[in-house]
């Protein structure tokens, strides 16, 4: 639609009634917490009921509902907005019109770009193979309106009550996992399955809570994660302003932005690995964890080679806290230096500087 890319979120945890199914927070897996996903990718009660699963749901909403005292909200109820966005009004575009009984917000079709396709995602750069995970795109009302059902569905499991195969469709749906997943998870009283992390670990020093804030040796552990999160997100961001090429698309501009974003992401899953094996605090029977905690900002600079001279100031960020690190006998091997000098020459070629 020619919208501005938007990476942006609050730190956790994340409270807003209005849009999120509930208080979004970085937490160990219990039945608990993993109930609330349960409830938060349902289908509708009409869908529930025609599976015979309403009382199974019911019951699991009174469990959370006497945890945490707050209700959850379908997230499915945010696709059926979007979804009543793409349905076309009354008129494509224009004023009101009069003695209309249901008027609604629209998305108007001289907003839907077609020429953004170009910048979009596809399967082919990002799907590896894996032909389950949905990765659409929408040039027009039509395939806006397709990518974001198939979406909803893949997420809740089918719309539609009637079908025949509703049961096998729910089967192959996330909602679906996450309930098998939690009628096997044990009780509290039983074998837990999580590190007893501490919940929404921060590094920021204007919060003191002891059970939060990350001290001692995982200070620069969770630094040297919040700077790849960084990264990752700026790799991801970039991605979106350079135009697919199906020519040796692994070795374009776009291509690199990508494999980076990869690379990133199994980086991120090593130094979380590292930080909860590490305590909060030097006291602390809780453990630490990656915050992932917001920059300052993710804006990229408007020219092509700044962006580049961004990642490259950032690598360089990145290769000079883990030099630190070695210094001070916190970390035993060169982390990621490899991966890194070789990402600062690639930038090299690209920007001839």
């Amino acid at each position: 639609m020619g919208g501005p890319l938007c990476f942006e979120r609050d730190d956790y945890p994340i409270i807003d009634a209005d849009l999120w199914p509930f208080p979004f927070e970085l937490e160990r897996l219990t039945k608990d917490s993993l109930a609330k996903y349960v409830l938060a990718e349902m289908p509708s009660e009409e869908v529930l009921h025609k599976l015979g699963l309403t009382a199974e749901f019911d019951e699991i909403k009174r469990r959370l509902h006497a945890v945490s005292g707050s209700p959850i909200h379908r997230v499915g109820k945010i696709y059926e907005e979007i979804l009543r966005l793409f349905t076309e009004g009354p008129m494509i575009q224009g004023p009101i019109v009069p003695h209309v009984t249901d008027p609604h917000a629209f998305v108007a079709t001289a907003d839907i770009q077609a020429d953004n396709l170009k910048l979009q995602v596809t399967p082919r750069a990002w799907g590896l193979g894996y032909k389950e995970i949905l990765i659409e795109s929408a040039s027009d009302r039509k395939s806006a309106l397709a990518a974001l059902t198939r979406v909803s569905v893949q997420g809740e499991g089918p719309l539609a009550v009637g079908d025949e195969e509703l049961l096998q469709e729910f089967q192959k749906s996330h909602c679906a996992r996450f309930l098998h997943v939690y009628q096997e998870f044990p009780e509290d009283c039983d074998w837990q399955p999580a590190r007893h992390v501490a919940t929404n670990p921060t590094t920021n020093p204007e919060i003191d809570d002891p059970a939060r804030h990350i001290d001692g040796e995982a200070v620069p552990w969770a630094a040297l994660a919040n700077l790849r999160y960084r990264m990752l997100l700026l790799y991801l961001k970039h991605s979106f302003y350079i135009e697919f090429s199906a020519g040796a698309a692994q070795h374009s501009p776009r291509g690199v932005l990508v494999s980076w974003a990869f690379g990133e992401m199994y980086n991120i899953r090593t130094l979380s690995e590292v930080l909860m094996n590490l305590p909060l605090s030097a006291n602390s029977s809780l453990m630490s964890g990656p915050p992932f905690e917001m920059p300052y900002t993710l804006s990229l600079p408007a020219r092509s080679a700044d962006r580049w001279r961004c990642h490259r100031d950032l690598l360089t960020a990145s290769l000079e806290l883990v030099d630190a690190m070695l210094a001070a006998g916190q970390i035993q091997q060169v982390y990621l230096r490899g991966a890194d000098q070789t990402a600062l020459e690639q930038i090299a070629t690209l920007i001839g500087a």
